[in-house]
């Protein structure tokens, strides 16, 4: 039986273009050492405040300390993120799922900076309200409480910036031809340049378009492995996504670190929570 606790809570209705998700994870420790904590690269960036336990980071391989009641922006990322912390002590993590075509309207940065990165948010809005803010979240006791401090502040970002139409469209387009629309025609239905495009991108995802049409692509295989991992190399369910199979596990193993069939006996509980049935 899992000693992990998975809530799951419900952003705001006015955030809810920027914020897919909010989940709490919390364990008293005891954790198995055959558990990995992999954060499976979605397109999405991500706001993590670990309330309770010493973590660190890896990200591509490189590491990044968090302490605790520190908000940290983990950026997109095209490789997996790994949480190393000690599994027989108490922990308690916050994360906020940012939605790819609304995160730019709470992270006044170009997001090209942030990609496969760990960054402290005091780096990006670190004036005098978001550490009142800060410290408010410290002295709840209740993460529930802390999550909704954090959307008040949240808003005020929100209520700071205007949306951008075309990117918000491409972005819903991409995810709607799950990642198989040629950037070229995305291009042309916008009515704008490849390389207009691509920079939009980097400025608001921090990614190309086309990477961001790769994992949105991976996406849909790695949630059909999660619901057959048994049948899903064998009935060759990744066929109407990529070339070949080693097109597919290439781009498994870039993602994930693992090819299906090691990532297959593996655990990761906490992934596959988060991502089933959630492209």
């Amino acid at each position: 039986m899992s000693r992990l606790t998975v809530r799951r809570l419900t952003p705001r209705m006015e955030l809810r273009k920027c914020v897919k998700d909010i989940w709490v994870f919390e364990s008293a420790g005891g954790l198995s050492e055959e558990e990995l904590q992999v954060v499976v690269p979605n397109g999405s960036a991500k706001l993590m405040l670990y309330y309770k336990g010493d973590f660190t980071g890896l990200v591509c391989q490189r590491a990044y300390k968090l302490p605790e009641h520190k908000l940290f922006i983990l950026g997109v990322s095209d490789c997996a993120a790994v949480a190393e912390f000690d599994r027989d002590k108490p922990f308690g993590c916050i994360c906020f799922e940012l939605h790819p075509a609304g995160a730019y309207r709470l992270l006044a940065v170009s997001h090209h900076e942030l990609r496969n990165n760990l960054v402290p948010f005091e780096e990006i809005d670190g004036g005098p309200v978001y550490r009142m803010f800060e410290e408010r979240i410290c002295l709840a006791s209740d993460p529930a409480q802390k999550a909704l401090l954090l959307q008040d502040y949240l808003m005020r970002l929100l209520a700071l910036t205007e949306s951008d139409a075309k990117f918000e469209y491409s972005i819903h387009a991409i995810r709607n031809s799950r990642g198989l629309l040629p950037i070229a025609d995305l291009s042309q239905d916008l009515g704008v340049s490849d390389r207009w495009l691509r920079a939009k991108y980097a400025e608001r995802l921090g990614i190309s378009p086309k990477t961001f049409a790769s994992i949105v692509r991976f996406q849909h295989c790695f949630q059909a492995l999660m619901r057959d991992k048994r049948g899903f190399m064998e009935n060759r369910q990744f066929q109407d996504y990529y070339y070949d199979q080693a097109h597919f596990i290439k781009e498994f193993k870039r993602f994930i670190g693992h090819s299906p069939a090691r990532y297959s006996s593996l655990q990761n509980e906490v992934g596959e929570i988060i991502y089933t049935d959630n492209p």
